[in-house]
C-alpha cells in the first residue's frame, strides 16, 4: 500500500492480515486522513450535541478488532513467505498441464501471492454453460473446466472459488452501459465475442491458498486437479 496517493486494505477474514472484518486506508496526506476519519464517524462536527453539516457513514472499526489486527502485524513476513511457497508449489507441479498461474511482473514489485489463481487454456476447456445460480459441463478426454475442478475439490473437503465474475454480468448491474476497454490487436482484447474479464470469469478459477495448508494437502489438491485432466 505505499504506491499511489491512496490505498486500502482489508482485513477480512482470509486475508494475510485479518480482524474478521474492516479494513484499513493508507495515505501519506494529513488533510485526507482526517477527513476521512471524520467520514468513518458519521461526519460528526465538534460541538457538544450532535451536529452534521455533510453526510457520514458508521465505519468505525471497534478497539477490539484493530488490537486483533495490529497483534498480526510482526508475522506478516512469515505468512507471506508461506502464501509464495503455495504459489510456487503450484506453478512447479502445474508446468505440464494446459494451464497457467496469475502473472505478476517481475522486477516491478514482488507480490504477497495473497490468491493463487489458475487459468485454463482454451484449447484444454470442455464444454461449460453458465446460468445466474447453476452451471453445467461435459467431460471430455484430456480437457477439464472450472466446474469439475471445484465439485472434485469439494469432495477433498478442499475450497475452491471460480475467478470473481466481472460487475457489468451480475443481474444488478447487467443493464445498465459499460465501457469495453478496446486494443489495436483484438486478439488481445477478445476471445470470440467475449472480453477478456468475462473470458478470464469462464476459463479460471482461485485455489486452495490458506496458510494451515500443509505440503501433504496441498499435494493431493494437485494431483486431483491432475487427474481432472485425463
Amino acid at each position: 500500500g505505499s504506491f499511489g496517493d491512496y490505498g486500502i486494505v482489508s482485513f477480512n477474514g482470509n486475508k494475510l492480515i485479518t480482524g474478521s472484518s474492516g479494513g484499513m486506508l493508507l495515505t501519506n496526506q494529513k488533510e485526507e486522513a482526517e477527513q476521512t476519519r471524520k467520514w468513518s464517524t458519521q461526519s460528526r462536527e465538534t460541538a457538544v450535541w450532535y451536529q452534521h453539516e455533510e453526510l457520514g457513514y458508521n465505519y468505525r472499526m471497534s478497539n477490539v478488532i484493530a488490537g486483533v489486527v495490529r497483534g498480526q502485524f510482526s508475522y506478516i513476513k512469515e505468512h507471506i513467505a508461506r502464501k509464495k511457497e503455495i504459489y510456487f508449489r503450484y506453478k512447479e507441479n502445474f508446468k505440464d498441464l494446459p494451464v497457467s498461474m496469475n502473472p505478476y511482473i517481475e522486477g516491478i514489485m514482488e507480490p504477497n501471492y495473497w490468491l493463487s489463481c489458475m487459468l485454463i487454456h482454451q484449447k484444454a476447456m470442455c464444454q461449460q454453460v453458465r446460468e445466474d445460480q447453476a452451471v453445467l459441463y461435459q467431460k471430455e478426454i484430456g480437457k477439464t473446466c472450472p466446474t469439475e475442478i471445484l465439485e472434485r475439490l469439494e469432495r477433498l473437503n478442499a475450497e475452491g472459488r471460480p475467478i470473481w465474475k466481472p460487475m457489468h454480468m451480475q443481474p444488478i448491474y447487467r443493464k445498465n452501459a459499460f465501457v469495453m476497454a478496446e486494443n489495436i490487436n483484438p486478439a488481445v482484447t477478445r476471445v470470440g465475442s467475449q472480453g477478456v474479464d468475462t473470458d478470464i470469469f469462464a476459463r479460471g478459477l482461485c485455489l486452495p491458498s490458506d496458510i494451515k495448508m500443509t505440503q501433504n494437502q496441498q499435494m493431493r489438491v494437485i494431483e486431483t486437479i491432475k487427474d481432472c485432466f485425463k
